[in-house]
């Protein structure tokens, strides 16, 4: 009989990294929460599985969506007892957009920047490709956090953004480009061996502001998707490898979509995000992806 388990879904986590201290969700938030948390649920835990709902849980070993401060402290007020986790600071620093950066621009133009005057000159000039920047705080969910911005045409909010995002550490800045498909992977970091597993390659469908909407199977992969696949393959590999060197252990994924480049062919950016946490697409891609594939 399998394990019943406690959850906490804080699918806000990306929030409460960006500023740890004090971290209490919003009333907007929390009701943009709310219906994802019903649907992840009903994919994500298992059949004897609970939501920790007051003292429910007393006894029960814990697991949160990212085992932030926040969702150990849930956790451990219902009397569930967390599971093993990776310390926060680990989970703050392999969820910023600092760190994919770090690994090597996948999208020409895109970098990191941590100062006021490197972004301004950057958004003065044009990318590679697409039209315009788009500038991304550290940390970030489901589509909050972004800003497109004309070559050129910064504004004094544009500026405004820039100086709150790098008061948390830096902001990404890369092309802003039209998206074709959006794609994912995920995998699960083992602790003690630091190998991991890989699901299946599965489609994204998100909203214009980036939000998601729903995460399918790939029944009959085209030749483009099967190469796709196997490029997300060795690009999980690498993000493995170096969340392993961060000491992190658990879930994680990496999105990634194609795109127009300049002369109209189809390209693939690989890394558009890296997720050391559970995902929305989690249950489909690795969870019912490796019993499909048994």
């Amino acid at each position: 009989m399998a394990t019943r388990i406690a959850w906490v879904l804080n699918l806000d986590a990306d929030l409460e990294l960006a500023t740890l201290r004090g971290y209490s969700p919003k009333k907007s938030v929390l009701a943009a929460m709310e219906p994802m948390v019903a649907r992840l649920a009903g994919v994500l835990l298992g059949p004897n599985d609970v939501l920790v709902d007051g003292q429910n849980a007393r006894g029960l070993p814990g697991r949160a969506f990212c085992p932030t401060p926040r969702a150990l402290k849930i956790l451990e007020a219902a009397g569930a007892v967390p599971e093993r986790h990776p310390p926060v600071e680990v989970l703050r620093r392999v969820n910023s957009r600092a760190f994919a950066s770090a690994m090597g621009a996948t999208l020409p133009s895109g970098r990191f920047v941590t100062s006021l005057d490197e972004a301004r000159v950057m958004l003065g000039t044009s990318p590679a490709v697409g039209r315009g920047w788009r500038i991304k705080r550290a940390f970030g969910m489901t589509g909050r956090g972004q800003r497109p911005v004309d070559v050129g045409a910064a504004s004094d909010a544009d500026i405004a953004f820039v100086r709150a995002g790098l008061a948390e550490g830096g902001v990404q800045i890369e092309p802003n480009v039209s998206i074709v498909d959006e794609y994912a992977i995920h995998g699960m970091l083992d602790q003690e061996e630091g190998t991991h597993a890989l699901g299946v390659l599965v489609k994204q469908r998100c909203d214009a502001r980036g939000s998601w909407i729903a995460t399918e199977r790939i029944a009959e992969p085209t030749s483009t998707e099967q190469t796709i696949g196997a490029r997300l393959v060795e690009e999980a590999a690498r993000v493995a490898e170096a969340l392993v060197r961060e000491g992190y252990f658990g879930p994680f994924g990496i999105d990634a979509y194609t795109y127009r480049d300049p002369s109209g062919a189809l390209a693939l950016q690989p890394r558009s995000e890296i997720n050391a946490r559970y995902t929305m697409g989690f249950a489909i891609g690795f969870i019912s992806g490796r019993e499909a594939a048994r």
